[in-house]
């Protein structure tokens, strides 16, 4: 991990900023540079690197949720405009929409990124873990029905706690395994990490707006039937009038149970998409799609290309 990157090296020679990602995964929004997803999740929801050395990184937002763990040394952030340092062993969660400056590391400071999306969060966990008061918790569930108020940022003074140390060291070394699957055990330590975190830091300092706790059962309901379940089912299952469920939805997260709904069977049809050699008509109809019209649509709406351009948008990400 201490070893000097091609990038670290250009940094330290010139002292200046080089570009650690292709210019077609950023964009420029509201004169800011955000960072997207395509690079960093191409067969994979997590995606783990060293931050290189000797150069500021400039304010910057991006389109996943980012964990940075302080392996040694130390690091200061100005995040959404207020100062943060992290020291060894701290650990930062930087929410979608932060916007956050990295300022320069020097040669003993090693700051690992973690970056997933919200595919990586298991629905079936996140129900388990819906009482929990904790802030992380609380923004699982926020990017899992897609509020917009994830803006966010959490520091965890994880120094003392022995078991969350291991679990982050575990994520590491089995991501940069050479041996099969690793990348994908990694990825499953996320959910180890997030309960450890709920448990040992059930009041930890967060900044956000309350967060829709009661949308978890709604979320598990719709993961298990998607492809037909409805409004009035929902209310029904759940034990609600489907009126006041309807607007209970729309309140707490912005959205209707019925776009809660397309979103999962868009997420689904993209899969099959990149796993089999479906026509796109059935995978249309195994998603929970019966007008293929409107799934082209939708889907080109969500992703911004048509279902044809899938595999093809994959392999050029």
């Amino acid at each position: 991990m201490s070893n000097l990157t091609d990038i670290e090296r250009e940094q330290k020679k010139y002292g200046s900023f080089v570009p650690d990602i292709p210019f077609s995964s950023t964009l420029i929004k509201n004169d800011q540079l955000e960072l997207l997803s395509n690079y960093f999740f191409k067969q994979q929801s997590i995606y783990i690197s060293k931050h290189n050395r000797f150069a500021a990184y400039p304010l910057h937002s991006h389109q996943f949720t980012e964990l940075n763990y302080m392996l040694s040394g130390s690091c200061r952030q100005i995040i959404n405009g207020e100062q943060v340092t992290l020291t060894q062993g701290n650990l930062l969660l930087i929410g979608i929409g932060a916007s956050h400056e990295i300022k320069m590391l020097n040669e003993g400071d090693l700051l690992i990124n973690i970056l997933f999306h919200e595919k990586a969060v298991a629905v079936e966990w996140l129900h388990q873990m819906k009482n929990g008061q904790s802030p992380i918790i609380h923004y699982l569930l926020n990017l899992m029905v897609n509020r917009n108020d994830t803006s966010l940022y959490v520091l965890f003074q994880v120094n003392e706690s022995q078991e969350i140390q291991e679990i982050l060291k575990k994520m590491i070394r089995d991501y940069y395994s050479t041996k099969s699957y690793s990348s994908t055990i990694s990825g499953l330590y996320l959910p180890i990490l997030f309960t450890a975190l709920a448990r040992e830091f059930n009041q930890s300092y967060n900044r956000h707006a309350e967060t829709p706790r009661n949308m978890a059962p709604v979320l598990q309901l719709i993961e298990e039937n998607y492809k037909d379940i409805s409004l009035a089912k929902a209310a029904e299952r759940l034990g609600y009038n489907k009126t006041y469920l309807g607007n209970l939805i729309k309140k707490t997260v912005g959205v209707t149970f019925t776009q809660l709904v397309i979103k999962r069977r868009l997420y689904q049809a993209r899969l099959l998409l990149n796993t089999t050699n479906l026509p796109i008509s059935d995978i249309a109809h195994e998603s929970g799609f019966s007008n293929l019209t409107y799934f082209y649509k939708a889907f080109k709406k969500m992703f911004g290309y048509l279902p044809s351009e899938e595999k093809k948008h994959l392999n050029e990400s």
